[in-house]
């Protein structure tokens, strides 16, 4: 199998259902983990639910966005790569916001374990979507 960020490989659109579901699966396996690990250290202000549905919604959303990039442009693998990127630093703003004003009406403020536990739980999901997406997804020329 090919690097991970060669952009010369082919992505094999058929393939990306399969390493979409991959990543949503290890995603929220994982991201259930930290927060159990966090429980440890302190009060969460999410459930264990939000947890694993944020996981498969990111996960699903980073799949259809491979797809239509893959399907439209030459520069598929460095387009998701970027915007993922790009992502994974916007939604770090998220949790430390959230600490501030709740991210909802009715929510809590996140506590500091809550806004630690999040960052890493996006860390981790970013992780499972570029490995699941950039390696499983592809093939080489």
């Amino acid at each position: 199998m090919s690097n991970w960020f060669n952009p010369d490989d082919r992505v094999v659109l058929r393939r990306i259902p399969l390493a979409t579901a991959l990543a949503a699966a290890g995603s929220a396996a994982c991201n259930v983990g930290v927060y159990q690990a966090a429980l440890r250290y302190g009060r969460l202000t999410i459930g264990v639910q939000e947890t694993v549905i944020a996981s498969v919604i990111g996960a699903v959303l980073a799949g259809v966005v491979y797809w239509l990039l893959a399907r439209y442009t030459d520069n598929a693998v460095r387009w998701f790569t970027i915007i993922a990127t790009i992502a994974i630093g916007v939604y770090g703003v998220g949790p430390v916001a959230a600490a501030y004003e709740p991210y909802m009406e009715g929510a809590e403020r996140f506590t500091l374990t809550t806004v630690v536990a999040t960052e890493l739980m996006h860390i981790v999901s970013l992780a499972w979507i570029l490995w699941a997406l950039l390696r499983l997804a592809r093939e080489a020329k």
